[in-house]
């Protein structure tokens, strides 16, 4: 009797208390849906632990079912399967570091943002456009990009499309704190605005200094109601109709959309892109001046010429125009 007692014991001692981890300290994700003997199969494939059957018989003893509790989770060197189990059953997760930084398009975010998390496209890119749930955060599906400041935010794998986008926008209020807004609301522009507007100075230059000067002839048009006549904000409008382009031609100032900014003045109802926390700090700090033209510098090193006149900026565009074709750039 005392034999099968000591027998049990030290059966069980193996099985829960002999340490099983085969691996330095390493992140695990625990997928949806996971069964016992896929984990064990993963932890085992993976090199995670040296014994599998252990694993699985702990398992049962403690009634760990994965599928509870799907997650990312942090595998100490040295661990018994109690106590990995025990951190797995409990759900005590370790947080992700979910980053982005900028992005063409919803569609390019959302690739991002599923990368790390437990999340699929699907239920994000029905949450971004959703207009009646957005509302509730003073956003629409076209302008809901500038909610996502570009950051790294530490979050869980099991987090919700819904439980995400409330976490964004409380890191968005904390971003457009007073000093922001009061910048904003000095040049007449609110917090969605200054992003959309970002977004258009972004796909001109990735030069700071240059950025806060181009913000500058773009706010002295808005002041003086001219169209902001921008060609990323057409070749973006050319996009979403499916046409490929590398240059802008004269009678694509024609198309009808509310992205074309040569026949429809003031700022797109959305930003181009997600713009960079630069952009959106070099559009708050933008340079003043007088400027009312820009163009590309015919050599493509990414700066421009600045020009007060009509005609100057003709001779300055006429340059790079010139530049395009002799590369044969036509479309």
């Amino acid at each position: 009797m005392i034999g099968v007692g000591s027998l049990i014991c030290v059966s069980l001692y193996g099985i829960l208390a002999f340490p099983n981890t085969n691996t330095p300290n390493r992140l695990l994700v625990v997928p949806r849906g996971c069964t016992r003997y896929q984990l064990k199969e993963k932890l085992k494939n993976e090199s995670y632990i040296k014994n599998g059957t252990t694993f699985l018989w702990a398992s049962y003893l403690l009634r760990y079912h994965p599928e509870n509790r799907p997650g990312q989770y942090s595998i100490m060197d040295h661990m018994d399967n109690w106590q990995m189990i025990r951190m797995l059953r409990g759900g005590i997760q370790h947080p992700v570091k979910l980053t982005f930084s900028t992005a063409a398009n919803k569609a390019s975010l959302i690739d991002q943002l599923v990368r790390s998390v437990g999340i699929t496209k699907e239920p994000l890119w029905a949450l971004l456009n959703d207009a009646e749930k957005l509302s509730i955060y003073g956003f629409t599906p076209e302008n809901v990009l500038t909610m996502f400041i570009p950051d790294t935010y530490e979050i869980y794998w099991t987090i919700t499309a819904e439980q995400l986008l409330s976490k964004i926008h409380l890191a968005y209020q904390r971003f457009w704190h007073t000093t922001r807004l009061n910048k904003a609301k000095k040049i007449g522009l609110s917090a969605i605005d200054v992003s959309i507007l970002a977004s258009i100075v972004q796909a001109e230059t990735n030069d700071p200094e240059e950025a806060a000067r181009i913000a500058g002839v773009y706010l002295n048009r808005l002041k003086r109601h001219m169209p902001l006549q921008s060609c990323p904000t057409l070749i973006y409008a050319l996009k979403q109709k499916g046409s490929g382009i590398k240059r802008v031609l004269e009678k694509d100032t024609y198309i009808d959309s509310p992205y074309n900014s040569y026949r429809r003045k003031g700022l797109p109802p959305g930003p181009i892109g997600l713009p960079s926390v630069a952009m959106i700090d070099a559009v708050l700090n933008y340079i003043p001046h007088d400027y009312l033209f820009f163009s590309a510098k015919e050599d493509f090193s990414g700066l421009h010429y600045f020009a007060y006149s009509y005609r100057e900026h003709l001779k300055n565009s006429h340059k790079y125009t010139k530049a395009l074709d002799k590369l044969k750039i036509m479309r």
